[in-house]
């Protein structure tokens, strides 16, 4: 019996090639616009800036992006979701919720290591008119930060349930630490060399109470 081998469509390694290429062009644009508006701000930054810092000619971007905020809304949407998916994973952990406040305190750093640039991004759109900028691009911010600290929140009470950290409000523990990341983290990067990390690490689970097994 003769078999015949299958090809692809007419014009099908043609159409993959391009839609390589298309994602590749629009991860070089999302790469050169978070760089740059993280150092300089969002409003400072224009399409022009982007395409120089890309190596491409502002008509390519254009091509990938219909503006500059829909270059932010591609960032803020990636950010988002990938802070969302890490709390979620730590909280869906399967183990002893002492181990579960180390994974969340070490992925949390590792997290605001690879998005240092969202972050910060973020960070900047915190003032006036910033936020209203974030709604506008269709992100409810304050969902998406409750679900984030809801995440947390789960993993911090069931360590407090097994005594594994000081009998605080959970709540109040997921402020005190994120404000704690941002001012290490975040802050610290402005004004010289960045926080050793395993230093992060310590100071978070002295702020959590945290009680290493006997």
């Amino acid at each position: 019996m003769k078999i015949q081998k299958l090809q692809a469509p007419s014009g099908e390694p043609e159409r993959r090639t391009r839609r390589i290429g298309k994602a590749a062009g629009r991860a070089r644009i999302l790469s050169a616009a978070c760089s740059l508006f993280a150092e300089r701000g969002f409003a400072a930054c224009r399409v022009a800036d982007v395409a120089r810092r890309a190596a491409m000619s502002p008509g390519n971007v254009y091509w990938h992006f219909q503006s500059k905020e829909a270059i932010l809304q591609a960032i803020l949407a990636d950010g988002f979701a990938a802070r969302e998916a890490m709390t979620a994973g730590v909280a869906d952990e399967y183990g002893p919720a002492r181990r579960k406040i180390e994974i969340l305190v070490d992925r949390t750093i590792a997290f605001y290591d690879r998005q240092a640039d969202f972050l910060t991004i973020l960070a900047g759109l915190a003032g006036p008119g910033g936020r209203e900028l974030i709604g506008s691009l269709e992100f409810d911010q304050p969902a998406i930060e409750r679900r984030t600290r809801a995440n947390m929140r789960r993993v911090l009470a069931e360590a407090k349930s097994e005594a594994a950290i000081a009998p605080a409000d959970p709540d109040e523990l997921v402020g005190f630490l994120l404000a704690l990341f941002d001012g290490l983290l975040i802050g610290s990067s402005s004004r010289g060399p960045a926080m050793p990390r395993e230093a992060v690490r310590d100071a978070a689970l002295r702020l959590l109470g945290y009680r290493p097994a006997a």
